[in-house]
């Protein structure tokens, strides 16, 4: 059962929510807290968090997609909302036969590519999928998308969703990696843990993004076209995880400070660092908390 931990009250019936919910400059409905993102600290902070998923997550998910055909005989793969192209330049050397071509809104984001070092299959165009024409470039043509951590950053998934399905050959694959936050749970009771996860779910509830995507792709891949194939929940654990488990939630809250320092303030950010920080020789076994991710494969007809 998770622990709760005392933070600031969120007061979702203000004029502020609304105002987001309503604004006509965001036709993508890309209203979840990396929207927008200019502030060069939170930039510099994101950029971690972005590197730290690829180091720590990507080969677990590399191996997954392979095993589920993923750039097998693939002509090229799409990949919306790419940011940085961290993960995008790490895919593709992992797939070094298969073009892949991200797409990515948020130009300061896009900003932040290193071009120069990424892999020859790989490349990012500044495009709002669902809303701008895709990249001339891509019309050597692609029969799969991946969708990593992008959806629980939208209001409404469905005109990306809609926008692949159309975009896609029959007999596409769409391939979704995401998280819930609904599967956060510890045994035992570990304070930093939960003041993370708590903050977590909190500034995203604030700002717009679905901690809970994860448990409804099956209905939103369904609602949008597609056929669903595969589906995974997988709790990684600070025990399995180790070290790589305290960076993960450690970076996490700097975002989550970052973002919202009112909802995760500075001193409460400080608490977290420095217990996970002095756990760092017990975690594994005096505590056994999780880090959920959701796994899907779906295909057009």
């Amino acid at each position: 059962m998770r622990e709760t931990f005392d933070l600031p009250e969120l007061d979702l019936s203000g004029s502020h929510l609304q105002n987001i919910v309503d604004d006509d400059d965001n036709p993508w409905l890309t209203l979840g807290i990396m929207d927008n993102i200019e502030d060069p600290d939170l930039l510099r902070e994101w950029g971690r968090m972005l590197d730290l998923q690829t180091r720590v997550l990507g080969p677990r998910e590399t191996a997954w997609l392979r095993s589920k055909g993923f750039g097998r005989d693939s002509v090229g793969v799409i990949e919306p909302g790419s940011g940085d192209g961290n993960f995008g330049a790490f895919l593709s050397r992992s797939f070094p036969d298969t073009p892949v071509y991200g797409l990515e809104a948020n130009e300061n984001l896009v900003a932040r590519f290193d071009a120069a070092s990424a892999p020859r299959n790989y490349g990012i165009d500044i495009c709002t999928v669902g809303v701008d024409p895709l990249p001339e470039r891509l019309g050597v043509g692609f029969d799969q998308c991946i969708l990593r951590f992008v959806l629980q950053h939208m209001s409404d998934p469905t005109p990306l969703l809609k926008a692949v399905y159309e975009a896609l050959p029959p007999g596409g694959q769409v391939f979704v990696i995401e998280e819930d936050h609904s599967f956060f749970t510890g045994g035992g009771a570990w304070p930093p843990y939960a003041a993370a996860t708590d903050a977590w779910s909190r500034v995203y509830e604030a700002g717009g993004s679905d901690g809970a995507v994860g448990r409804k792709l099956p209905a939103l891949l369904t609602d949008a076209g597609f056929t669903v194939r595969d589906f995974d929940i997988v709790l990684r654990n600070n025990v399995e995880m180790g070290e790589d488990f305290l960076e993960l939630f450690t970076q996490a809250s700097r975002v989550l400070h970052h973002t919202r320092p009112d909802l995760l303030p500075g001193d409460v950010l400080r608490s977290i660092e420095m217990r996970f920080a002095e756990d760092a020789e017990r975690h594994s076994s005096a505590f056994v908390a999780t880090y959920p991710q959701i796994l899907l494969r779906a295909t057009k007809p």
